[in-house]
């Protein structure tokens, strides 16, 4: 199995895992909003303020690629603020050298925004972290919530070296 499939495999597994305690889809069947349940936090994703955190909540979708929401804080009133994107290695060799550049590797990234993992226990949380380890990451940044209390300004990508 290649590392990308392993990647999505273990992703999709603790995704259901996660969701609802059995594996099994939630009630009410599926739809693109359901999913969103692994949850990540790090640094180092707004450039007004490198220290406040962003909240990712994560899904394996189409394609191999996992998708992240990007949130503000974790409470039920949070604002979506960016999206990430997430590769597995194979994929981003594909890409020009310029786009290349527009992704951060996650073997050096995760360390260095002290990511958490605050909603899975500290095995599960080691066996995804070591998962990530070689994929790819490009963050969108819809607004940046340290410099304004609005959305306003330019979207942007967040390039964590």
């Amino acid at each position: 199995m290649k590392v990308g499939a392993v990647f999505t495999a273990t992703i999709a597994v603790l995704l259901m895992l996660t969701v609802n305690g059995s594996g099994a889809p939630p009630a009410g069947g599926m739809n693109p909003a359901n999913g969103w349940s692994l949850h990540v936090d790090g640094k180092l994703h707004y450039p007004g303020r490198p220290s406040m955190i962003a909240h990712h909540y994560c899904k394996g979708v189409a394609g191999g690629l996992t998708e992240c929401q990007l949130y503000d804080s974790d409470g039920s009133n949070a604002r979506l603020v960016g999206v990430e994107v997430v590769v597995p290695a194979a994929m981003w060799r594909t890409f020009s050298g310029t786009e290349r550049s527009r992704w951060h590797y996650h073997k050096t990234e995760i360390p260095k925004i002290g990511a958490t993992l605050p909603d899975l226990s500290p095995e599960e949380a080691a066996k995804v972290a070591k998962s990530l380890e070689e994929t790819y990451g490009k963050v969108y940044l819809l607004w940046d919530p340290s410099r304004d209390n609005t959305p306003v300004g330019m979207p942007r990508l967040t390039i964590i070296k």
